[in-house]
């Protein structure tokens, strides 16, 4: 990498991690009305945003007049950080029973769908090293295609656990999940058009 942008990743780790520094600041002052409900959400949120960010860098690096995909990894590994503290808020919540765990995985649907998002974003972040890229070859690439069923997942666990029906958000995260996969589906048969 060019030593003049050697900068640019302290910063975007900094930049990062700014909503967990500021959900312990919350917490500390004690700013949480119902910690366990707002912090639950607050680390599904940035889970989420993170994770279509992290979709956005390839239709983005297409237009920009320089290369930003390098830093998907360092978000999609953060994507994974803050869906690893929704987890195990929700776990810690749980009194780690695994009775009440297992049925709440199996009863409740948007539990079910988190979970399984959470399994496949995990098996993405233990695979994403160069280590693992070299090891498993051609079927890296197809292997972390499944980040498109992730982000699908996810929307969906989001949109079943909002309170109201009438909460614009989940729609806002859904649009833009469903440009995001659009934009790439019609990407990739332009490409198959102009090839012909």
């Amino acid at each position: 990498m060019n030593r003049k942008m050697l900068w640019q990743k302290p910063i975007l780790f900094a930049l990062l991690l700014s909503p967990f520094a500021l959900l312990v600041v919350d917490i500390f002052l004690d700013n949480l009305i119902d910690p366990v409900e707002e912090m639950t959400t607050f680390t599904g949120q940035w889970a989420l945003r993170f994770l279509l960010l992290t979709l956005a860098l390839s239709p983005l690096n297409k237009f920009l007049p320089f290369s930003i995909i390098r830093y998907r990894r360092m978000i999609g590994v953060f994507s994974f950080f803050y869906a690893c503290l929704h987890f195990s808020i929700w776990l810690i919540d749980q009194e780690f029973a695994v009775q009440i765990i297992t049925q709440d995985i199996i009863k409740r649907p948007y539990i079910t769908v988190g979970f399984s998002a959470f399994l496949l974003l995990f098996l993405l972040a233990i695979t994403s090293t160069n280590k693992m890229m070299r090891l498993l070859g051609k079927r890296w690439k197809k292997l972390h295609q499944f980040i498109y069923v992730i982000i699908i997942l996810v929307v969906v666990h989001f949109y079943w656990q909002a309170k109201s029906d009438m909460d614009i958000e989940p729609m806002i995260y859904a649009a833009i999940a469903v440009f995001l996969l659009g934009f790439r589906v019609n990407w990739a048969w332009i490409k198959k058009t102009i090839r012909k």
